[in-house]
């Protein structure tokens, strides 16, 4: 069973490390045990660049349990909106992003964008999710929240665009894997996916691209190719 983690907490290291501070969490970390970690070989982490927990192999495909205390805690938070929404099953109604910022509108719009999934910006003291019209909803439907993540870490501008994972800086991983969580829930993928057993399947139910059930069923280690 998974530990239960403060939400609040999330927000807390986020906000280190967006003010360019280290990890709170960084001298329990289970991975600098191992030669692949900076701190292990007596280099210490440099925030985006070097963070050990989300840049190497073993963390960031979930080998062998080891987990960064911060993944768990976006989670938490995850969980958390989710609660506040009373989503009980699949798929996460869009509007849920509403609660990531209790003060200020947040607008979804569509415009065709060539080399960007979507981006976010804070106008006339309203958010703005720009959303790629050319890509299919399912793949919006991941972007909202991806776009989510920064508006509740007040974090704004240019995101991810189609570069592979090993280019995403910290703040666009964190991102991915907070979209993963609150759109498929370790608690909904445990209950469904022994019924269901299909990945193609899985992915309209939740309504992610197939390729994001992938990794996150992978991640939770339920499938393996």
């Amino acid at each position: 069973m998974q530990k239960l983690v403060e939400p609040k907490r999330a927000l807390h290291t986020l906000v280190r490390l967006w003010s360019g501070k280290r990890c709170p969490h960084e001298k329990e970390c289970i991975c600098r045990r191992g030669d692949w970690c900076p701190q292990a070989r007596g280099r210490p982490s440099d925030g985006e660049r070097d963070y050990p927990m989300l840049h190497l192999a073993g963390c960031s495909l979930g080998y062998e349990s080891c987990c960064c205390r911060v993944l768990d805690e976006i989670e938490a938070l995850a969980a958390e909106y989710l609660m506040q929404a009373n989503v009980r099953q699949p798929p996460v109604p869009l509007d849920v992003v509403n609660l990531f910022d209790p003060h200020r509108p947040i607008e979804l719009r569509s415009l065709p964008l060539k080399a960007y999934c979507g981006c976010t910006w804070f106008v006339d003291k309203e958010w703005v999710i720009h959303l790629n019209a050319n890509e299919p909803p399912v793949a919006n439907r991941f972007t909202t929240f991806h776009e989510g993540f920064h508006i509740v870490c007040r974090n704004t501008g240019l995101t991810f665009s189609r570069a592979g994972d090993c280019y995403k800086p910290l703040s666009e991983r964190l991102a991915d894997y907070f979209s993963a969580s609150i759109l498929m829930p370790r608690t909904f993928v445990y209950s469904l996916w022994p019924k269901v057993q299909n990945l193609s399947e899985l992915a309209d139910i939740f309504g992610v691209p197939e390729h994001i059930a992938e990794y996150w069923l992978t991640r939770l280690g339920v499938y393996n190719k």
